[in-house]
């Protein structure tokens, strides 16, 4: 593991980061942070004090662990426009100055779960002395955010953070450090976890594992690099991530993950055409048939197109191809998209412990507005409309094959908030809050003809850069896309 060699104090090493980090969360109160036994670099979260959140699988504890754990998954997140100056006090966006604190407001109550995960596309940094990477374009999006943001996640509830997508190399080597140091000293004051990008090759593919009242939970990231930039790509002694489009990158990242010893592994790949909200070819193969089928990887969740995708399950494993924006001031007012394009989508992944095995119980899908500045739910008819527009897009991913491991849409019932609810069979006899939510859920209903004629031309499979875009996704090669 190298040393971050950014300029200044911050010449530590990410191992000694840690070290300092384990020893500080005894002294401020907050939850422990120390290895799980199986892997040198994890953290592992014991029951919080009073002044934290109480995590709710402590609610309904059976034995000596727990037997229900609640996963918040999060899509892109960012603290700025792009190229703009990083402030504590937080960013400005369309005239309008939040504080970070003001920014997550609206989400925050939802942020409610035993670990809360989200997708960080930027550089983490409190310098604006760093020299930009062109990343080998004329106009190239880079994005950098004042570590005040990340701190304010963590006080939100958020605690696991995937660092491998097209952003995490924005201001170079340099950019990459800082970000790396930044999250271990944001680990001093609360309990977090991060993978997929790291100071050389190993450490960017090396799988993170949290441990929860002796739960171990397994996760791994990788994703895009612009242009297929070598200098991009962590090597011996180089920092970066692993590249998604090297099928060798891929594969080193999953296996890893298979390998390590946990109780339930997730999987975050940021791939994409900005815009798509069909699954290509490429996300079939590799995460259905490769992480899901093959190597047996529980969850598997996808962000970068900016909007969201379809959700299935495949055997005992869920995929959620695309979870669009949680909240990026440097992304668009998706508004203007349209109802299958206008929406970040925010998930709670219940899990129960049946017989000594941890599977899924239900999912709550949340459909966000606002996600370029505050995010928000929609008034509960807006909302339900997201829920029919997202089961539109899950109805087209069964395979079909009719065996236990055939891969079926998730279809979301709505409920009265705007919300949806998926419940597998079984989970209104579980008990506790999953038994409560399931036992008077209806099925999901038809979507009127009204809306599946709007759904069918809101849902179409294009791209939002038009005629240039649309002509490279017409080739056969998946390669051929300009993936930002």
């Amino acid at each position: 593991m190298g040393l971050l060699k950014s300029s200044g104090a911050k010449v530590l090493g990410v191992t000694a980061v840690l070290a300092l980090t384990a020893g500080a969360q005894t002294l401020i109160g907050a939850p422990r942070l120390a290895p799980c036994a199986s892997t040198e670099y994890t953290a592992a979260i014991t029951p919080a004090p009073a002044m934290h959140k109480e995590p709710a699988m402590h609610k309904e504890k059976v034995g000596d662990g727990p037997d229900r754990l609640t996963i918040v998954l999060a899509g892109d997140t960012g603290f700025n426009p792009k190229g703009a100056l990083v402030d504590p006090r937080g960013f400005t966006k369309e005239r309008d100055s939040l504080t970070y604190a003001q920014s997550l407001s609206g989400a925050a109550p939802d942020v409610d779960g035993d670990l809360a995960f989200l997708n960080l596309e930027t550089v983490v940094t409190d310098r604006n002395d760093l020299a930009p990477d062109a990343k080998g374009q004329t106009a190239p999006y880079n994005f950098r955010s004042h570590p005040a943001g990340v701190d304010a996640l963590t006080e939100t509830g958020f605690n696991l953070f995937l660092l491998a997508n097209n952003h995490s190399m924005d201001y170079g080597a340099r950019g990459a450090e800082e970000t790396l140091y930044h999250i271990a000293v944001a680990g001093a004051k609360r309990a977090l976890a991060y993978a997929g990008l790291g100071a050389d090759f190993e450490e960017a593919t090396r799988p993170g594992c949290l441990e929860i009242g002796g739960m171990k939970l397994g996760f791994s990231a990788t994703g895009i690099i612009t242009g297929q930039r070598a200098a991009h790509r962590a090597g011996q002694g180089k920092p970066g991530q692993a590249a998604y489009r090297n099928q060798k990158d891929f594969e080193i990242v999953v296996n890893r993950l298979r390998e390590l010893p946990a109780d339930y592994r997730i999987l975050s790949v940021h791939y994409g055409l900005e815009g798509r909200v069909v699954p290509d070819a490429r996300q079939r193969a590799d995460w259905r048939d490769y992480a899901a089928r093959k190597m047996g990887i529980d969850l598997i969740v996808g962000h970068h197109p900016h909007v969201a995708q379809g959700v299935e399950r495949v055997g005992n494993s869920v995929i959620f191809y695309g979870l669009g924006n949680f909240l990026h001031p440097g992304t668009a007012k998706m508004k203007r998209f349209g109802l299958c394009r206008d929406y970040g989508l925010m998930a709670k992944v219940h899990l129960a412990k049946e017989e000594g095995a941890w599977t899924l119980a239900a999912i709550e899908a949340i459909a966000l507005t606002g996600t370029h500045k505050r995010p928000e739910r929609f008034a509960p008819k807006e909302g339900a409309r997201r829920i029919f527009a997202l089961n539109y897009l899950s109805d087209q991913l069964r395979d079909g094959d009719g065996s236990s491991n055939g891969a079926q849409g998730v279809r979301f019932s709505p409920r009265e908030d705007g919300s949806g609810l998926y419940c597998a069979d079984g989970a209104s006899q579980l008990g506790g809050k999953i038994g409560a939510m399931c036992a008077p859920l209806p099925p999901p209903p038809s979507i009127s003809p009204n809306l599946a004629r709007h759904l069918k031309t809101a849902c179409a499979d294009k791209p939002f850069y038009g005629a240039v875009a649309k002509k490279r996704r017409k080739t056969n090669s998946i390669f051929s896309f300009e993936q930002f």
